[in-house]
C-alpha cells in the first residue's frame, strides 16, 4: 500500500524536476510555475486523502467486528445489547445486560462425605436396604449431592426463573428438581405469581438451601413428618413480600409430586412415615407466612436474608422471625393435613436458635390394600437447634429432635417413638461457599426407615451411632 502511494507520488514529480532541469524551461513565468506546483499539491492532496478514507474503512470494520463478537446477545433494547459480566463473593457468577432485561446466574453444589454407621441388635426383617441381622457397621465415602442450577430474568428484571438439576448418590440418573417462572407485578408491587415445580413452601428447615444448613443434612423429625415428605409439587403460587411479612399461597396436584403427569401418582402409598396411605393425590393446597418481630428492613438491606440460613455468620443486626406452615392433600376420601409452627432468632454476638412444632393428620378411609387401617391418626415431632461462633471460621452446634408416629396406622412399625441428637461443628473455609462439617448422631430407639440423605439406616428399636464429615462446594 505504501509502495503504490511513493510511486504515484514519484509520476507527478517527474514533470516538474524535468521542468527544472531543462534550460529551455528556465525563462518561464514565475505565475506559470506556481500554477503548476499547486496542481501537483493538489493531486497529491487527493491521494493522501483517499488512501487516509480507505484506512478508516478498514479501522472501523475491525472496531464492529470487534464490538459484534463483544455483545452474546440483545435483549429488550434496541440501541444497545452489552453485557457484562464478573464474579461477586455473595452472589457467585453473573452476566447481566446493561438495561437489566436479561441476565444469567450459574449455581454449583457438591456435597461429599464420609460416614461411619454403627447399628445394635437388629431385627429380623428390620435391617432396610442392607439386610443385616444384629450388629452390623457400614462405613465408606459418598458423593452425596451433585446440584446444576441456573437463575435469572428474561425480558424484563420482572420476569424471573429458576432451574435446578440433581445427581445425588441415591439417585438413579439425573433428576429435574425445580423449573418454574415467577412473575413480579411491578417493581413497586409486594406481589409475585409462580408456576411450575417447586419445594413445597410449609418447612422451613427444608426450604432452606442445602448449602445453608447447620448439620451434614436436615433432621430426621423433617424426613418423618416434615418437609422431607413433602418434596416438590406442581402448580401455582402466588408470594406476598413487603416490609416485615412475607408468604406465599400455592395449589397443586398434592404434596410430593415430583416429575410426576397430571395424571401422575403423587404421594406416598405405603412409605413408614406421615404420608403413608395418601397416593395418588387428587389435588393439595400450601401455604406459609414469616413475620420479622426483631429487624429492620430497608431499601438496601433485607433481614430475610440472614433468615435463610440457620447460621448467624454475617449478621448484620438480630433478628427474630416467626413461622407458619401447611399442606393439605386429598386422595380419594383420604385427607392429609400437614401442619408447623417455627422461630429463629439469629444474633450479631454469634449466637443462633432455631425451634419448630411438626404436625400431621391424616383422616383414612379408602383403599384397604395400602395396608393402613381405616381412620384418623396424628403423627407430631419437634426440633430444637442451637449454635455459636467460636471465631468467623468456627461454629460449633446442637440439634435434638423427636418424632412420634401414631403407630397404628404405620405397619411394621416396632418403635414409634424416635429421638435424634447430633453434636457437631463447621469450620468455614470461605463462607458457606467452602465449608468443612463434622457431626455426630445417637439414635436411642433407631429409625423406622432408611433415609439415604441423612445416612441413616433402619434400625426400629435399638441404639444407632452414626458420624458424618462433609466437605461442600456451593457456588
Amino acid at each position: 500500500m505504501r509502495c503504490s502511494f511513493f510511486a504515484a507520488l514519484l509520476c507527478l514529480a517527474l514533470p516538474a524536476i524535468s521542468l527544472a532541469a531543462d534550460p529551455a524551461t528556465q525563462p518561464a513565468s514565475t505565475a506559470a510555475m506556481q500554477q503548476r506546483i499547486a496542481a501537483l499539491q493538489a493531486r497529491i492532496d487527493a491521494l493522501l486523502a483517499h488512501q487516509q478514507a480507505k484506512n478508516d474503512a478498514v479501522m472501523q470494520q475491525m472496531q464492529a467486528d470487534a464490538q459484534q463478537h463483544s455483545q452474546l446477545m440483545s435483549i429488550g433494547n434496541e440501541t444497545t445489547g452489552d453485557i457484562s459480566g464478573g464474579y461477586d463473593p455473595d452472589i457467585g457468577f453473573l452476566l447481566e445486560s446493561a438495561d437489566g432485561s436479561f441476565s444469567i446466574h450459574p449455581g454449583l453444589l457438591l456435597q461429599g462425605r464420609y460416614d461411619v454407621n454403627d447399628r445394635n441388635r437388629i431385627l429380623p426383617g428390620y435391617g432396610g436396604v442392607t439386610g443385616k441381622v444384629g450388629d452390623d457397621t457400614q462405613t465408606g465415602f459418598e458423593f452425596t449431592r451433585f446440584r446444576l442450577s441456573i437463575d435469572g430474568n428474561v425480558i424484563s428484571p420482572l420476569l424471573n426463573y429458576y432451574v435446578q438439576v440433581a445427581q445425588d448418590s441415591s439417585m438413579s440418573g439425573m433428576t429435574l428438581l425445580d423449573a418454574y417462572a415467577l412473575y413480579r407485578v411491578s417493581s413497586q408491587s409486594p406481589l409475585a405469581l409462580k408456576v411450575g415445580q417447586f419445594k413445597d413452601p410449609a418447612w422451613h428447615e427444608d426450604n432452606l438451601l442445602e448449602s445453608r444448613l447447620m448439620a451434614v443434612d436436615r433432621s430426621l423429625v423433617s424426613a418423618l413428618v416434615g418437609g422431607g415428605e413433602l418434596d416438590r409439587v406442581q402448580g401455582a403460587a402466588i408470594i406476598y413480600d413487603e416490609n416485615n411479612l412475607r408468604g406465599q399461597l400455592a395449589v397443586h396436584d398434592g404434596y410430593d409430586g415430583l416429575n410426576t403427569p397430571f395424571y401422575g401418582p403423587s404421594g406416598l402409598g405405603k412409605s413408614v412415615n406421615a404420608g403413608g396411605g395418601l397416593a395418588p393425590t387428587n389435588w393439595g393446597a400450601s401455604g406459609r407466612a414469616e413475620y420479622l418481630a426483631i429487624g429492620d428492613r430497608e431499601p438496601a438491606f433485607n433481614p430475610f436474608s440472614e433468615y435463610d440460613q440457620f447460621s448467624a455468620r454475617g449478621d448484620k443486626q438480630d433478628i427474630l422471625v416467626f413461622g407458619g406452615g401447611f399442606d393439605y392433600s386429598e386422595s380419594g376420601s383420604n385427607k392429609l393435613l400437614y401442619h408447623t409452627i417455627d422461630a429463629q432468632f439469629n444474633t450479631t454476638t454469634g449466637w443462633s436458635f432455631y425451634a419448630a412444632y411438626l404436625g400431621a393428620y391424616r383422616n383414612l378411609y379408602a383403599n384397604p390394600d395400602r395396608g393402613i387401617t381405616h381412620g384418623s391418626y396424628y403423627d407430631s415431632g419437634v426440633l430444637i437447634q442451637a449454635a455459636y461462633l467460636l471465631t468467623p471460621k468456627i461454629e460449633p452446634f446442637i440439634r435434638y429432635d423427636y418424632t412420634h408416629l401414631d403407630g397404628d396406622a404405620q405397619p411394621g412399625i416396632v418403635q414409634d417413638n424416635i429421638d435424634e441428637i447430633t453434636l457437631g461443628a463447621n469450620y468455614y473455609l470461605y463462607d458457606q461457599h467452602a465449608k468443612f462439617t463434622l457431626d455426630g448422631t445417637w439414635l436411642p430407639n433407631g429409625s423406622p426407615m432408611d433415609d439415604p440423605y441423612l445416612d441413616i439406616l433402619q434400625n426400629n428399636s435399638h441404639n444407632e451411632f452414626i458420624v458424618r464429615a462433609q466437605f461442600q462446594l456451593a457456588l
